[in-house]
């Protein structure tokens, strides 16, 4: 299994030269393609969260409260800031951080097992959906192409992650004594069979998430054209 550097490294990597070659065909501008480079970055360490002493578990935990805050600040206290309620301002993060920290956590890693769940192109799809139906909820109608960029966000979140899944497989094999070790097979794979009941769950809110996300035919046929694309 590849480490946390390897995995943070290469997602970068991946999610900078892909996030590049969208600025360089004029499909995106350069903050959204600075945009997608972080969540795709963030897309590869999304597969480690099952593991409850993780960094990735931590990192991504802390960003989930982040945004979770400040959503609940910009959307449902618009009042309190306009009135000054220090106390609304203060006392909601912190609620919000210690529901999150001592529940919706100690749920999620009582729940999970390393290399389960999260570990599978399910659990991708169903963080790209949801941050596709996020950002589309953040943009709505202010931004130009705020559909694209919606799609596109939870493309790089879904292709992050798949990036993570290749590595685990690749140090899987010991290239070296030419041998495949017993983990082979257990971070790439379509859900965690072994848990039924979890993964019509993630089927089901998948389904629900495709839904009410913005239809997609128009971003495919957009991405399809590349006659902008300058290599050099």
């Amino acid at each position: 299994m590849a480490n946390f550097s390897t995995h943070l490294n290469v997602a970068a990597l991946a999610s900078g030269v892909t996030s590049a070659a969208l600025l360089s065909a004029n499909h995106i501008e350069l903050n959204t393609a600075l945009w997608l480079w972080f969540l795709g970055t963030i897309g590869g360490l999304l597969p480690d969260i099952d593991s409850d002493n993780s960094t990735s578990l931590d990192i991504i935990f802390n960003l989930f409260t982040i945004c979770i805050v400040l959503l609940s600040i910009r959307y449902f206290t618009s009042d309190a800031i306009d009135e000054r309620q220090f106390l609304l301002l203060i006392g909601l993060p912190v609620v919000i951080h210690l529901f999150i920290k001592f529940g919706i956590r100690n749920v999620f890693e009582w729940q999970t097992i390393h290399r389960g769940i999260c570990h599978s192109l399910l659990f991708l799809l169903f963080c790209g959906l949801f941050t596709t139906n996020i950002t589309c909820f953040i943009l709505s109608d202010d931004v130009k192409g705020w559909d694209h960029i919606a799609w596109l966000s939870g493309a790089f979140v879904f292709a992050g992650g798949v990036v993570h899944l290749l590595l685990d497989e690749l140090y899987s094999v010991d290239l070296a004594n030419v041998r495949i070790k017993r983990s082979f097979g257990s971070a790439l794979k379509l859900t965690d069979f072994s848990n039924r009941p979890l993964s019509a769950l993630f089927i089901i809110a998948n389904a629900i998430l495709f839904w009410f996300a913005p239809p997609v035919h128009s971003t495919i046929i957009a991405l399809s054209d590349w006659r902008f694309f300058k290599l050099w």
